[in-house]
């Protein structure tokens, strides 16, 4: 069943218009009384039968009730060095299909200032619609909030009883053994360095308020970093459910 992200609240009867009405209309070409499913975003869904379409506007009712999902605990939190924008897309795709709910730019000591220069709200939105598309397409009933650039120094400060800071570090052991439960917290926020990785001052700080772990021997790109490094905090957090 396809799915088509609306971002207001569900009710009984919809209307949407503009691009998603078109990709209704005229790319999936559906007809009256066929099904979508909806969602906000936020953990509301619902599927929805069509009863008006056109190439502007398709009117949807809902036969059956809204499914409102919880959001998984812990949250899973992407904090990522600025790395060039196709790249950073590609990390914004496939942690969004991996089900993160919210990702901070983040600026170091050796993140290119070229990139945090042309961070703007345009990019942003962009990148908002990136999540979109890939929430729709995996079957994700939530969209991750993208934030604007944020310095290592201000992301540590987030931390509290209720948050566990997670760096994936080359350097660490294979072998690293976790003392902790992580479904202990409400939150993990996973830390991923630029290309020339985090200096020894950054990872000094980091390394007081973070559990170490490796995801292997050799050196990823910042983009597959953050897809393993979310894959590896689901499997974490599955083992001691």
């Amino acid at each position: 069943m396809h799915r088509i992200f609306f971002p207001k609240e569900l009710k009984e009867r919809i209307e949407i218009r503009g691009s998603k009405a078109h990709k209704i209309s005229s790319v999936l070409r559906m007809n009256k009384e066929e099904k979508l499913l909806i969602f906000d975003g936020k953990g509301k869904s619902q599927i929805m039968k069509i009863h008006e379409i056109n190439k502007d506007s398709v009117s949807l009712y809902a036969p059956k009730n809204i499914i409102n999902k919880p959001k998984n605990i812990p949250e899973i939190i992407l904090a990522i060095s600025l790395i060039k924008p196709s790249r950073f897309e590609t990390a914004i795709e496939k942690t969004t299909e991996l089900g993160v709910s919210e990702i901070y730019p983040m600026v170091t000591q050796n993140t290119s200032s070229i990139f945090h220069k042309r961070m703007n709200q345009k990019i942003i939105d962009r990148m908002t619609n990136i999540a979109i598309s890939a929430a729709e397409q995996c079957g994700n009933d939530f969209i991750p909030q993208i934030h604007s650039p944020i310095k290592l120094e201000q992301i540590l400060n987030f931390n509290d009883e209720e948050t566990k800071f997670i760096l994936y570090y080359e350097k660490a052991k294979l072998d690293s053994k976790i003392d902790i439960k992580i479904t202990d917290y409400k939150k993990v926020i996973i830390l991923i360095g630029p290309e020339g990785g985090f200096t020894e001052s950054e990872y000094y700080q980091i390394n007081q308020k973070s559990l170490v772990l490796s995801l292997g021997e050799n050196i990823l790109r910042t983009e597959t970093a953050s897809i393993c490094a979310v894959h590896e905090v689901n499997r974490l957090i599955r083992s001691t459910l």
